[in-house]
């Protein structure tokens, strides 16, 4: 494995960053592997589709093929990704080629036992497509993977993903609703509740559009995720880490040719070195110096130091080689276990001052606490009823002293009834605007040929009968409809008997037919409604 050649910062990384991390995977290679994708996911949808149409079962046909087949598919993007992290570019009519070749092991699970209940299936894929494993050490290397949580982050990040194709599927399906549905249709996912065989077929051929476009967003992607999963997890059980900083610490072939020049340059510099240390400053002087940042030694805490004194001494010249570039990679910040701070300590520290004798706080001197003197218990239970007593009669002094705004406090808050309505689009319903009968003054202006006037009076007597009667709160801007509807809720709240809103419904269809149709009722419809509105009522006249 060319690990000097990998295009991602791979290092042991917790799970749902290392999911994170295939986005940036994908983008790498989002061409190609899209491309591949495509070119196997389009025609198994459109062969869906055709089966869906020629059986008339469009379920069936995307759970055999769509659904089902989906696994195996996956492998072509992997196949990309695979190279992609190591800087090969492939074309995706290679990875087509390359596909069937890519099939072996695994997809019987895939298939059957897996295809139900196992979303973080794309956690294990590789393991079978590029390590080859099969049968007993298969399974063995499924369960390495899997652990530490890698497992259960798969599954669930295959879960998220199926909710997003759901998402993006019931978007797609609103959106081109929005279109096609009827004009007065608000909802719009009324295109699916259609009957017809055109709608039918129409809805086969969207079910298959949405599905195919939310199918070809995603899988990549979930494909993508899973496989930096499992590129994290053989990072951190192999220490790929580890074993790319021995790989720079390697010394380079082009440096044995140096060695002779390196050689030569040192004879130069020999003597300006011991020139250089016989000038240096005296050490009163170098003391005073601040050390440079760079030159400060880290030194390993004594439990690194304790457990490398356990190793005991290297058997062979090897392996005290080996030890020593070990020592030397486990410097380095991000690899070892201990972080090196540098603070300032002083350099000669003064014995703490003895602590003055001071006199005692009365607080001390009264509870004996700390340095000052005690008293008697006695005397300090006294001390302390008489503090509790004096907050008691003080609270009790202040509470009588400010009753009146206690009172006020603590009486619950009447709540303000709203104000009487006196108009109703544009009819008054003051009381006092009304004639003291009211179904006598109906029959008097019918009987003189002023119908809309008698059937005016009639209105708003109702309105007024509801308002100050029964407490319905009408507003100056409520039309018939609006008080019908107020009347029937108050009905329905027990605030307004049930031969009220009789009374009233006839009496407003009465005057919406009059005032907007110029329909007049017959004197004998008028008579039965006069009659009624003073059975419920009376004469109108308002206690």
């Amino acid at each position: 494995m060319r690990l000097d050649k990998l295009q991602l910062d791979l290092y042991p990384r917790p799970a749902w960053q290392a999911v994170d991390l295939g986005f940036s995977l994908l983008r790498l290679a989002a061409g190609t592997s899209y491309a591949a994708w495509l070119a196997l996911w389009l025609p198994l949808v459109a062969a869906c589709y055709g089966l869906a149409l020629i059986s008339g079962k469009f379920g069936l046909a995307w759970l055999l093929l769509s659904w089902w087949l989906r696994p195996l598919l996956e492998r072509v993007v992997i196949y990309v990704l695979s190279r992609a992290v190591f800087g090969e570019q492939v074309s995706w009519r290679s990875a087509l080629r390359a596909w069937p070749s890519q099939l072996g092991g695994g997809w019987f699970r895939l298939l059957t036992l897996w295809r139900p209940f196992m979303p973080g299936r794309g956690l294990y894929q590789p393991i079978w497509q590029l390590e080859h494993a099969r049968g007993a050490f298969a399974a063995n290397r499924r369960s390495v993977i899997g652990r530490d949580g890698a497992g259960r982050t798969a599954y669930w990040f295959g879960l998220a993903c199926a909710h997003f194709e759901m998402v993006l599927q019931l978007g797609l399906i609103s959106l081109i609703g929005l279109f096609f549905a009827q004009p007065d249709a608000v909802n719009p996912f009324s295109l699916l509740a259609s009957d017809s065989d055109n709608a039918t077929n129409l809805l086969t051929a969207l079910s298959c559009l949405v599905y195919a476009v939310a199918g070809g967003v995603i899988g990549p992607i979930y494909t993508a995720c899973c496989f930096t999963l499992y590129l994290n997890r053989r990072a951190e059980l192999e220490a790929w880490d580890i074993e790319l900083v021995l790989r720079q610490l390697k010394p380079h072939p082009a440096a044995n040719t140096q060695t002779n020049i390196a050689g030569r340059l040192a004879g130069l510099l020999l003597p300006l070195l011991l020139a250089g240390l016989l000038l240096q400053p005296s050490p009163s002087h170098a003391a005073e110096t601040e050390p440079a940042a760079d030159s400060i030694v880290c030194a390993a805490p004594k439990e690194v130091l304790e457990r490398q004194a356990k190793r005991g001494t290297p058997a062979t010249p090897e392996q005290a080689r080996l030890r020593q570039q070990l020592d030397q990679v486990y410097t380095q910040p991000e690899l070892r276990s201990y972080r090196c701070d540098m603070v300032w300590e002083e350099r000669n520290k003064q014995a703490p001052k003895a602590e003055d004798n001071k006199p005692p706080s009365w607080w001390e001197w009264l509870f004996g606490n700390g340095k000052g003197r005690q008293i008697p218990g006695v005397a300090v239970v006294l001390i302390k009823l008489l503090l509790i007593g004096g907050a008691i009669v003080l609270v009790a002094w202040l509470a009588y002293r400010y009753r009146d705004r206690l009172a006020g406090l603590l009486q619950p808050a009447s709540r303000a009834l709203p104000p009487l309505p006196t108009e109703v689009a544009g009819l008054d319903i003051r009381p006092e605007s009304l004639p003291d009968d009211v179904p006598a003054s109906v029959r008097a202006l019918w009987n003189r040929g002023e119908q809309r006037a008698a059937l005016a009076l009639l209105y708003r007597a109702s309105l007024s009968q509801l308002a100050h009667r029964h407490a319905l709160a009408l507003s100056r801007g409520a039309t018939e409809g609006d008080c019908l509807r107020l009347a029937e809720r108050a009905n329905r709240e027990g605030a307004l008997p049930t031969e009220a809103l009789h009374v009233f419904r006839e009496v407003a269809g009465l005057w919406q037919a009059a005032a907007y149709a110029r329909q007049w009722p017959q004197d004998l419809v008028l008579e039965a409604a006069c009659s009624g509105w003073a059975r419920q009522f009376g004469t109108g006249r308002l206690a």
